[in-house]
């Protein structure tokens, strides 16, 4: 351990065969890892923006099923066809709601242990075979689901398929898998700042497609068209994974035994309190509770948030649904992203990070009031700086870590992520149903409060960054001017 409390990659690696391939020795195909990247999280919009549209038309066909509805329209503003169609939807709503609830418990579980075991795994196998098991296992999930609709099965059996993309890492383990790659391809300098802002930008533009395109195939052809596209795309990526090069070499060639699940948990989470990173521990503890805040709200809010947009008195349809979020996908994954470039050359990223927090309370706080379509697409503008500190949270933490222990870092933060994720859902799911019948907008008045308290942090982790870093000058310009020769 070096004098700023940092662990040096020496002391890291036991031996030669454990060094990182260099970036300047490894192949083009290297840079594929956008495309993959891309295309990982397309096929995974398309798929969720499908199944999470359909499990209101499901129940709306369940409950009344003498009410007919467009799969492309809401099902929920659908079933207002008499006196008690604001009831009906309403019920409807809380139907789902509730199990949102079940199935982020049940795919949240596997989900979260398989992130947790696949981060430091990646180190141990290579990232392009560990990058197989989420693609593969959403291939089997959306097989499953296919079958389901196809046969008009009611939402309790959707649980099988979920459990299944749960135990394969679903996006998250993507998202970990390209982002350690890139990492490992790149220096601990502003090089893997700005690959950092490309990933984000590809998953982002991802996303965005991914959203569209669903809300497109859903009204033309129906969800099960859908599916079969992002089967599709899930296909095309699996070849290109095939293409790219691996960039690590195994750290030993032991046979993969049950201890080494443990060890698994344990070098994911070693930031947060080993003793190695004293130095480091209280910013890396900082810097997680920051990037916890932000995924509860950034992906947690998505199941509950589609709910609230399709019905009164929105009625967003199935295309419109695709537009909201691809809005934000260009303010947040690609407007934001692009900005950070700018932003790099005159602040810190901590203040990155602080302009980020502000921009997601005020949108938050506005989403909650929203009364129009107009204002709720109006939040998504607001909102443009909502993951600023999600990115710079991951950068400051990826700079602090050598390279051979990129994967273990961003597997426990996929780990966390995931949590978050689902508790977020559990969370805001049976809120909303709570909250349904006097004013939807509670949850995102509670989202508002967390993007606070994750301003007040960032803050912090800023003073203390500074002061850190004036201490370190003071230091500096005493030994100079001690070596000074008197006269």
């Amino acid at each position: 351990m070096n004098s700023n409390g940092k662990v040096s990659a020496k002391e890291e690696i036991g031996s030669p065969s454990d060094d990182i391939v260099s970036p300047k020795n490894t192949s083009k195909r290297k840079y594929l890892i956008g495309p993959v990247t891309f295309l990982g999280l397309l096929g995974y919009a398309t798929y969720a923006s499908t199944i999470f549209l359909y499990y209101p038309y499901n129940v709306g066909k369940a409950l009344f099923p003498n009410i007919s509805v467009a799969s492309e329209n809401s099902a929920v503003c659908g079933s207002n066809t008499n006196g008690t169609g604001v009831e009906n939807g309403q019920l409807i709503q809380s139907d789902v709601a509730t199990f949102l609830v079940y199935s982020a418990v049940l795919e949240g579980i596997p989900c979260i242990l398989s992130n947790l075991v696949y981060g430091s795994s990646s180190d141990r196998f290579g990232i392009k075979k560990m990058l197989l098991i989420p693609i593969i296992g959403l291939m089997l999930t959306e097989g499953l689901i296919l079958v389901f609709m196809h046969y008009q099965f009611t939402l309790l059996y959707f649980l099988i398929p979920l459990v299944i993309n749960g135990f394969g890492g679903e996006a998250f383990a993507i998202i970990q898998f390209t982002l350690s790659y890139a990492s490992k391809i790149t220096n601990t300098n502003k090089e893997r700042t700005i690959a950092m802002a490309i990933m984000e930008i590809c998953i982002g533009m991802g996303l965005l497609l991914g959203s569209i395109t669903a809300g497109y195939i859903i009204r033309l052809s129906g969800f099960m068209w859908s599916l079969i596209t992002s089967l599709l795309i899930n296909i095309v990526n699996i070849v290109l994974i095939f293409s790219l090069p691996e960039n690590t070499e195994k750290r030993n060639n032991e046979p993969w035994r049950v201890i080494h699940v443990f060890n698994s948990f344990k070098d994911s989470l070693q930031f947060y309190y080993s003793k190695k990173y004293a130095g480091l521990r209280l910013k890396f503890i900082l810097c997680i509770s920051i990037f916890i805040i932000g995924c509860v709200v950034l992906i947690g809010r998505n199941n509950t948030e589609i709910l609230y947009t399709i019905s009164p008195p929105f009625c967003l349809n199935s295309i419109q649904v695709g537009w909201f979020h691809a809005t934000r996908g260009v303010m947040q994954h690609g407007i934001a992203m692009i900005l950070i470039r700018l932003f790099m050359m005159c602040m810190r990223a901590e203040s990155i990070a602080m302009i980020g927090a502000v921009s997601g309370t005020i949108s938050l706080i506005v989403e909650g009031f929203a009364n129009s379509t107009v204002v709720l697409f109006l939040t998504q503008v607001i909102g443009f700086g909502t993951s600023l500190g999600v990115v710079m949270v991951r950068v400051i933490m990826s700079r602090e870590i050598p390279a051979e222990n990129q994967g273990a870092l961003f597997g426990g933060m996929s780990a966390f992520q995931t949590a978050c994720t689902f508790f977020g859902s559990l969370i805001f799911s049976t809120m909303y149903r709570s909250t349904l019948y006097f004013f939807k907008g509670t949850i995102f008045l509670l989202m508002a409060g967390m993007f606070f308290i994750s301003l007040v942090l960032t803050i912090f982790l800023f003073i203390r960054e500074k002061s850190k870093a004036r201490t370190y000058k003071l230091r500096q310009s005493t030994a100079h001017s001690e070596m000074k020769p008197k006269f």
